[in-house]
């Protein structure tokens, strides 16, 4: 039977999402199609169903619609499986490595991607929302083309990353799961302070707050128009020229944390700075990002926390246009990566580290080059794949529901040639894609973008 298939998408909702009132329920919003009752029967020749764990030979995977009924030895003859009604569709992957698919934990999905891309000198600057949208539509397609089923967008447009994140869960387009942050959090002048204004309407839209109070409200307003996590940038950055020390104080930090928290959403931080990371972990922060120069303190208090280290090793290098200007200088940020090893020491010390790319800085698409560095710097491939897998859907709140292959998880499934326990490379290269139980990547080729019959009648 043809692996090949028209993609409907109706992704199974992994957080508690922010739907307008049509998608709650109201009598006029538009029908969405009712999917038939599907079985893809999927043959692994090797099935890694959970990374860390062995891997498992010539196995059959049984999804139903969206998730993962059954797991059973051999390659099992579809017609002696009890498949009911179902519409079945057989899977070759006997000469394939079968695994669940890949999050990234740090992305922005509205930047520096498809044809509206600003340039070098706009990497870091916001498109306006129509045209962030289209590049958030283009990069979440590169994401999933590259088997990242999962993305944390941590910093865009929020017009743009909430339209498409609401726009895949509705089955409009094809992408990955999106938890999205919308605006990150900035102090007045702080890394990510655009407002260039001082209305607090403004201020408030571009993510800026001053004070516990002002962003305890921040907070809460983020939250109620849309954001599924909190951002916050605690020190300078290399792309804005704000420096790298910190910029909040301990009090806005412990407010942002307390306040997500208390609404059921988790937080994390852009933080380079030593002194800020460990203010921001001794707040209750959920991961930090980058973390380039944290102390030892800070990766012990991280350690007994269970605070995430998403470390975004390959964006440190500069793109290469930049690199004319270098001659044989080190770019700083290349500079203090390596000398602080941040990441190597915090595998040492057991803490616990999520894959992040910061694409959007970096190309959407190649997110898999940070699989390569992470075990060039000493990583086992087996716990880079979990830092992609079991660790990032823990922190993606989702862990249960997705990040491995097993009876009653979502068919986030991905297969690639060759094993990647053996040779990480293969990751470069992920040939097949299934989201929520669809084929959206079959053989190489990425299928359907959406299904154009959908009911729009009232």
């Amino acid at each position: 039977m043809s692996a090949c298939r028209i993609i409907v998408w109706l992704v199974a909702l992994v957080v508690a999402p922010h739907q307008s009132v049509y998608a709650q329920g109201f009598p006029f919003g538009p029908k969405q199609p009712e999917r038939p009752d599907t079985v893809l029967v999927i043959h692994a020749g090797t099935l890694l169903q959970e990374a860390g764990k062995p891997p498992l030979r010539e196995q059959t995977v049984v999804v139903r619609n969206e998730r993962i009924e059954r797991i059973t030895e051999g390659f099992a003859d579809p017609g002696t499986l009890d498949t009911g009604d179902a519409v079945v569709e057989v899977i070759d992957l006997r000469a394939q490595f079968v695994m669940p698919g890949l999050f990234d934990s740090h992305v922005h999905l509205s930047r520096a991607t498809g044809s509206y891309s600003p340039g070098f000198a706009g990497v870091n600057s916001y498109a306006p929302a129509g045209a962030a949208t289209v590049n958030a539509v283009i990069a979440a397609r590169l994401n999933l083309a590259a088997g990242f089923t999962a993305v944390r967008d941590l910093g865009s447009d929020p017009q743009s990353v909430f339209a498409v994140r609401d726009a895949i869960d509705k089955g409009q387009i094809v992408g990955p799961t999106v938890i999205g942050s919308g605006a990150s959090v900035s102090v007045t002048g702080g890394h990510g302070d655009e407002s260039g204004s001082s209305d607090p309407d403004e201020r408030a839209a571009a993510g800026v707050c001053d004070g516990a109070d002002d962003c305890r409200t921040l907070v809460r307003h983020l939250e109620k128009t849309g954001s599924d996590l909190i951002k916050f940038k605690a020190t300078g950055g290399f792309s804005s020229n704000t420096g790298l020390l910190q910029h909040m104080t301990a009090d806005e930090m412990t407010a942002i944390v307390q306040t997500a928290h208390r609404r059921g959403i988790k937080a994390t931080v852009h933080a380079y700075d030593a002194d800020a990371i460990l203010d921001a972990v001794e707040a209750g922060v959920d991961s930090v990002e980058h973390g380039y120069l944290v102390s030892d303190e800070g990766l012990r208090l991280m350690k007994k926390n269970g605070t995430v280290l998403v470390p975004t090793l390959t964006v440190a290098e500069p793109p290469s246009i930049a690199k004319r200007f270098l001659g044989k200088r080190e770019p700083k940020s290349v500079t203090l990566r390596n000398e602080s090893r941040a990441f190597e020491r915090a595998y040492e010390k057991g803490v616990k580290i999520a894959f992040g790319t910061d694409c959007g800085i970096y190309p959407h698409g190649r997110n898999a080059d940070e699989l390569l560095r992470m075990v060039e710097l000493g990583m086992t491939p087996e716990d880079a794949l979990r830092s992609a897998t079991v660790v990032a859907a823990e922190l993606f709140g989702v862990d249960g529901l997705t990040g491995t292959v097993t009876p009653g998880s979502r068919a986030d499934i991905i297969a690639v040639t060759g094993s990647p326990l053996d040779d990480i490379s293969v990751m470069l290269d992920v040939p097949w894609v299934i989201k929520n139980g669809q084929v959206a990547k079959s053989n190489g080729a990425m299928q359907a973008p959406l299904d154009y019959s959908l009911v729009q009648e009232y």
